[in-house]
């Protein structure tokens, strides 16, 4: 059974909303960022991004850094940016991109929920990011970013939320500039659709994280380090910093595009060598017309090798058939574990200098910059499934670094959750 709880989110002031929201913080660089906030001094990156304030030759400590963020915050406060609701509320979340809509409500998960299980994981934490994240939560004392959850989908929770989005309770239509997105929520302040929609929660006996695993990791650690500070008890005080803001979407309205891989250099074969490896691991085809390829199916990749594109399909085999796991058939697996590891020498694609990764709406097109500014190989990969992310998630395994790439993402600095 999943809890949920109405929050007074920390919010944008009507249309101030159009300046103040922003790219998540682990999606932008510093440089963009950099750009944003010159066009825009109200975007939230401001809080979420501060080392982009400081000239790019300083480097930013991170008791620094969440003293700007909190600073940054307290401001946009004070100047009547934004403004705390005065009741606890649930919000809706719907986002359109093109024919593309999803619908999700806003609401606070508890860490107990996640210390549990019940909010179930697929990635692995990077220690320096959840440090990071730790720091940035516990100084500024806010969570200044929603998580990203899936749950399977269920008729009477879509029925509550579509009853809901009145124009009586709309607060915000606005489209986000850098996807050009747009975005709607609503709000949901009657105590019998609250009682409502917590009764729907108690049929879902799970949730999954989709974006965020470092956001809910490190509320879980402030919440037990608050805890210790103040000497509560869970069992008989929840403080507010036990709960943590997160956007709940139905796995039957998730899109996931494909995660691919740049690699720099070819390095240990000549092309025509490391084409003729592949041959054993694939088929392989010349793509016609040489245009840029995008898989239509799993097992199917494309590849670009010193400026020519081909298609690759993976060949199952006796050998590779046998005892072969979820984790295993993943494509970004059958990748690594054939090609990037064995013939590329990429043993650990997070630390290793020599592969990117490249994901989101235009990634074709950066690709395509990559590999005329130099680069030798790009892989173009299938999208991981929302059934796939699921089951791995309900088997308690952990997906190869950067499997999915969730889109649109959530925006930043809508609903800001203060303990």
């Amino acid at each position: 059974m999943v809890e949920i709880s109405p929050f007074k989110a920390l919010r944008p002031v009507g249309e101030k909303v159009s300046l103040v929201n922003s790219p998540p913080y682990d999606v932008v660089s510093r440089e963009k960022a950099v750009e944003i906030i010159k066009r825009n001094p109200c975007s939230f990156l401001r809080v979420i991004k501060p080392e982009a304030l400081v000239s790019g030759e300083e480097v930013l400590s991170q008791r620094n850094a969440t003293e700007i963020a909190a600073r940054n915050l307290t401001n946009m406060i004070e100047q009547g940016v934004m403004k705390t609701d005065s009741k606890p509320c649930f919000y809706i979340y719907q986002q359109i991109n093109g024919f593309y809509c999803r619908t999700g409500i806003v609401a606070c998960l508890t860490v107990d929920d996640y210390e549990k299980g019940i909010i179930k994981q697929h990635e692995k934490i990077r220690l320096r990011a959840w440090q990071g994240r730790v720091e940035h939560i516990y100084n500024v004392r806010a969570h200044t970013g929603c998580v990203f959850t899936v749950y399977k989908s269920n008729f009477r929770v879509g029925e509550i939320l579509q009853n809901s989005m009145t124009v009586e309770n709309k607060i915000y239509d606005f489209i986000s500039e850098e996807d050009e997105v747009k975005n709607k929520c609503w709000k949901i302040d009657k105590e019998d659709t609250i009682k409502s929609l917590k009764n729907a929660f108690k049929e879902i006996p799970f949730v999954y994280i989709a974006d965020g695993h470092h956001r809910a990791a490190a509320a879980a650690e402030v919440a037990k380090r608050l805890r210790k500070e103040k000497g509560e008890i869970p069992a008989l005080k929840k403080g507010e910093y036990s709960y943590f803001p997160a956007v709940l979407l139905p796995h039957d309205q998730i899109q996931i595009l494909g995660y691919h891989r740049l690699i720099k250099k070819l390095t240990g074969f000549s092309a025509n060598l490391f084409l003729d490896k592949l041959k054993e691991i694939f088929q392989v085809k010349n793509i016609s017309m040489n245009k840029p390829f995008l898989p239509g199916k799993k097992h199917e990749f494309g590849m670009n090798l010193k400026g020519q594109w081909y298609k690759l399909f993976f060949k199952l085999n006796k050998e590779n058939k046998i005892d072969r796991t979820i984790i295993d058939d993943l494509d970004v697996s059958i990748l690594q574990d054939y090609v990037l590891g064995p013939l590329l020498g990429i043993d650990d694609p997070q630390k290793n200098k020599n592969i990117e990764f490249i994901g989101g709406t235009d990634s074709l097109k950066q690709l395509s910059q990559k590999i005329d500014q130099g680069a030798d190989i790009a892989f173009t990969i299938f999208p991981t499934s929302i059934k796939e992310v699921l089951q791995v998630s309900d088997e308690g395994k952990i997906m190869p670094p950067k499997s999915t790439w969730f889109e649109p993402k959530i925006r930043s600095g809508i609903f800001v959750h203060q303990f």
